[in-house]
């Protein structure tokens, strides 16, 4: 498989520095720069503070370019984007446009009938409109909220082989989700805030396009009564999910947890470099466990991890974690690509 010339739209946040910690040693995609705000472009690399808890990795050392001189650039394929809403908006759809292949962290173009929404082993078919072979541009494709994933990779299996009347779900998000300057600030003077305006919304509306059907002419969202409360918790890195559900009809909990354990999907079956073998582990604790650095291990931190599972006639109820900047950013977003690469969507 040739490998891919890559860069990032991002440069000192959290999520961009996950996408280079990521890229650092990939096996499918080169990177070959990184584009940053006015206030970095110009710096080298290993000029950057390093913000994420492992060691900065091994990066090459590029200059950060402008973002004035993107479309101007020739030498790459593929485009991560850490980038804010308000500057996606501006960039990604030309980027499209212009022949790229756009992989976006940002919310902005997630729920547009044209750009597909995906978290790689929940929903890859979603990418079935991107198969066009009348299509000659470039394409976005975007993954997730963070704090959806532990919720609706837990619930598909039982979403596909059961159904569900209806989910209720309290999140305890930690303050990475909110990025840097949230995070900074509550190292310095406590959490100011527990409420995350619009969080909810962005979560139902992106849960049920997640489990519904692919179409020729976008998603048809899945029918099911969704409530869902958030919040903001002094904890650095890791979201925390609490999900109640009522089944179609009742199951053995032993059924229940075979199906969770044996789950796989497409990134599974084509053995993607970030994809662990399974992608929901049932533990006995949330917390405490230490994973690998992924900058040598591209699978470190993509697994979620489920406890405290009690099914009671249709009721069932759990907790799951997932890292945030990893699996829920960062991690997810070049699973994605890998997915795209290996099915053949970026080109000879």
């Amino acid at each position: 498989m040739r490998v891919r010339k890559v860069v990032i739209l991002g440069a000192s946040g959290l999520v961009a520095q996950r996408f280079q910690q990521r890229l650092s040693n990939h096996p499918w995609f080169e990177l070959v720069a990184v584009y940053g705000s006015p206030r970095t472009a110009g710096m080298k690399l290993e000029e950057l503070e390093w913000h994420l808890p492992e060691s900065r990795p091994n990066l090459p050392s590029i200059g950060i370019r402008s973002m004035d001189s993107l479309m101007d650039d020739d030498d790459f394929e593929v485009v991560f984007s850490a980038l804010p809403s308000e500057v996606a908006i501006e960039v990604e759809r030309p980027l499209a446009e212009a022949g790229y292949y756009v992989f976006s962290n940002a919310s902005t173009h997630r729920m547009d009938d044209d750009v597909p929404l995906i978290v790689a082993d929940l929903n890859p078919h979603h990418l079935l409109p991107l198969t066009n072979p009348n299509r000659d541009d470039g394409f976005i494709a975007c993954s997730t909220n963070c704090t959806i994933v532990p919720v609706a990779l837990v619930l598909k299996p039982l979403w596909d082989f059961i159904g569900l009347n209806n989910v209720t779900v309290r999140t305890e998000q930690s303050l990475s989700g909110g990025g840097l300057d949230v995070l900074t600030s509550a190292r310095a003077s406590g959490l100011d805030s527990d409420e995350i305006p619009g969080e909810a919304e962005k979560m139902h509306e992106e849960c049920l396009s997640l489990l519904g059907r692919a179409q020729s002419d976008g998603v048809r969202p899945a029918n099911l009564p969704l409530q869902i409360e958030c919040k903001r918790v002094m904890r650095e890195y890791g979201h925390i999910v609490h999900v109640n559900c009522e089944l179609y009809k009742e199951i053995d909990e032993s059924e229940m947890v075979e199906w969770i354990e044996r789950y796989q999907s497409r990134p599974q079956v084509l053995n993607l470099p970030s994809a662990p073998q399974h992608p929901i582990q049932i533990v006995d604790q949330l917390i405490g466990d230490e994973y690998d650095n992924p900058s040598s291990n591209l699978q470190a931190g993509m697994e979620i991890r489920m406890t405290d599972l009690i099914v009671e006639g249709k009721q069932v109820s759990f907790s799951a974690w997932s890292e945030n900047t990893i699996r829920g950013a960062a991690g997810g977003t070049v699973l994605l690509a890998e997915l795209a690469l290996a099915e053949g969507l970026l080109g000879d």
